[in-house]
């Protein structure tokens, strides 16, 4: 559980000056208000643009297929910690947590922020090619092509949908898969994979700007997930304490990684052996991050049983559809209609396709 670290000696009227979720609000406080510009300003892109001009046109598509996947997904949970993640956690669940509300403040910004990093990053570095803002997904449009052909796309949605079921009907389970898929599954799994995958190829492609940032992105996703950590244990000691309205909190949990993990195993395929891995980030080594990431946090961190032999098995069936996947076809073919869409909203509408 975690632990008062603030060294807070006074009180407040209204706030718990002793809660987790106020200590929280402070660690973003201190730590999650690190100013993009100026980083940006500090650091520089001439570096990163000499690197990235040197590399070879796999190793930038390798690149580009990894940060895709975090720039569409920054994009998502921002969207969601404003319209949905706010009402969840003043749920009547949550006891009227008035420092929980306060946390989620500092959570959305820091959201917001990191796809303020990646999307001018990508533009100032890598150019235009994966320029796909002026179609929101959010608003009819489409996704970054790469996210679209694999299971990120299907991830993203699911977290949507989740997290507006959960922020209207304020359900404690429906609230649990909402957390499940956004903090566990994205933030979680994910996210920490992709930080393991930005470890490994710099060690390849030493951008300094990219992986500064990717410290400090680190950093606020691993307050993220403690607060998920959080939130969900306290729906399920809930649930244990015999509450009727928290049965089924457990097993909606589970399901949801279940529902979500071959996704990832998915997307970590596409931007390491389809691509034929040449920054050397290796498929099997980032599954096995990314088992010792479930084990972490299903089965310890929530206390969980996660049934392994099922999840091996969903990967490997994932796994040898990837293996009858082309990849480089698939974007092209999600390049396509991302292109029609395009055409269509610059003719105002009209598609005549």
């Amino acid at each position: 559980m975690l632990q008062d670290t603030t060294g807070t000696n006074w009180q407040a009227e209204r706030i718990d000056t002793t809660s987790k979720w106020y200590d929280l609000f402070q660690k973003g406080v201190e730590l999650g208000t690190w100013d993009v510009e100026k980083l940006f300003d500090e650091v520089g892109f001439e570096e990163d643009r000499e690197i990235w001009a040197s590399l070879e046109p796999g190793e930038r598509k390798q690149i580009r297929y990894l940060l895709s996947g975090f720039l569409d997904g920054e994009f998502a949970v921002g969207e969601d910690a404003s319209h949905h993640l706010q009402r969840i956690v003043g749920a009547p669940c949550f006891d009227d947590n008035e420092e929980m509300e306060m946390y989620m403040t500092m959570f959305t910004l820091t959201e917001h922020k990191h796809t303020q990093f990646l999307d001018v990053y990508m533009h100032e570095v890598m150019g235009e090619q994966d320029a796909f803002a002026e179609l929101n997904p959010k608003r009819g449009g489409a996704r970054i092509p790469i996210v679209q052909a694999t299971g990120l796309g299907d991830v993203f949605d699911r977290q949507g949908q989740l997290t507006a079921r959960a922020a209207h009907s304020q359900d404690p389970v429906d609230i649990a898969e909402a957390l499940t898929v956004y903090h566990m599954i994205v933030e979680g799994l994910l996210a920490r994979g992709g930080f393991y995958s930005i470890n490994k190829l710099s060690q390849n492609a030493p951008l300094s700007l990219l992986n500064h940032g990717f410290k400090l992105i680190s950093t606020d996703e691993g307050r993220h997930i403690t607060h998920g950590v959080e939130a969900l244990n306290e729906l399920i000691e809930k649930e244990r304490s015999g509450r009727r309205e928290f049965q089924g909190v457990s097993q909606a949990i589970i399901d949801v990684l279940y529902e979500n993990v071959g996704s990832i195993a998915d997307f970590g395929y596409m931007f390491t052996g389809a691509v034929d891995d040449p920054l050397e980030i290796s498929f099997d080594d980032l599954l096995l991050r990314v088992g010792h990431l479930v084990d972490g946090q299903f089965n310890e961190a929530l206390d969980l049983e996660v049934n392994h032999h099922k999840i091996i098995g969903i990967v490997a069936d994932r796994h040898q559809e990837c293996l009858e996947t082309d990849i480089d076809e698939e974007v092209r073919k999600y390049q396509e209609q991302y292109n029609r869409k395009r055409g269509a909203a610059a003719d105002g509408g009209r598609d005549d396709d």
